[in-house]
């Protein structure tokens, strides 16, 4: 992510999200605005631009359904989760169709397993194969 991310957007992991008073989550690999201090640990969810999730065996059902509805209602704009064996990327933008809650939820713009192509958040031709889970 590093190398295709535009110089106002940076790509870090180990740094959680804020969803609420009381909730956070961290991202197996985020996209936020560039000018944040770099030793944050802890980013407000109108800083992140895109949340990454690999998912693992332990994590299926977390980063499939919960992860992606905590981010839809805190507001990130973009979600991508990607599978494992073999490597699939499912790209998600957060859409105007309201959840059952109320809340926003993400729509799919793009999956693939050889190459995926997306102009948001940013324009990217991305090989899956260069996607090291």
């Amino acid at each position: 992510m590093r190398s295709h991310a535009p110089a106002y957007l940076r790509a870090t992991q180990a740094v959680s999200i804020g969803l609420d008073v009381d909730a956070s989550r961290r991202p197996d690999v985020l996209l936020h605005h560039a000018g944040l201090p770099s030793d944050s640990s802890l980013l407000r969810p109108a800083d992140v631009v895109l949340a990454v999730e690999i998912v693992s065996p332990g994590t299926r059902r977390v980063d499939r359904f919960a992860k992606p509805g905590e981010y839809a209602a805190a507001g990130i704009p973009f979600y991508w989760r990607i599978e494992q064996d073999p490597v699939h990327l499912y790209a998600y933008r957060l859409g105007d169709r309201i959840g059952p809650g109320g809340e926003r939820q993400y729509e799919l713009v793009d999956d693939g397993s050889e190459v995926i192509e997306l102009s948001e958040p940013f324009a990217i031709k991305l090989p899956i194969a260069e996607i090291r889970p």
